[in-house]
């Protein structure tokens, strides 16, 4: 027989929210405190990186601008376009030559030498005839 004081499907489940807000409530006494101090440690954290970046900026002013330009073309998408494989295709080759020069050079220094002996050898051979 039921006497009222037995707890029914609807008030077991308002128990159950309510023990789970209690539950929550508490946990959420730690939650401010901890939320505050997270925020206050990226503020630092963001005054500082703005405070490097400052000085880096009156340092290296060209330097600082060209990170930022090549930064922003990454980011913006410009890494995987055609003009991306142009500009580093002009800097290979670039770089192919510069390279290449001093190797160039040497061989065609070595060359003059051995025409110029030859040159000079024959000249004196026919001052001796």
């Amino acid at each position: 027989m039921p006497t009222g004081h037995e707890p029914t499907g609807e008030r077991d489940e308002e128990e159950a929210k309510l023990v789970g807000r209690r539950r929550r409530n508490g946990r959420r006494g730690a939650e401010p405190a901890r939320l505050m101090s997270a925020v206050e440690e990226a503020k630092r954290s963001f005054e500082t990186a703005a405070d490097d970046v400052r000085e880096r900026l009156q340092d290296q002013p060209l330097k600082t601008l060209a990170m930022a330009v090549g930064a922003g073309y990454i980011v913006g998408g410009g890494l995987f376009t055609p003009l991306t494989g142009r500009l580093f295709y002009t800097g290979l080759r670039m770089a192919l030559r510069l390279a290449a020069l001093p190797l160039v050079r040497e061989e065609l220094m070595a060359l003059v030498e051995t025409i110029s002996d030859r040159g000079r050898g024959e000249q004196e051979r026919r001052q001796q005839q």
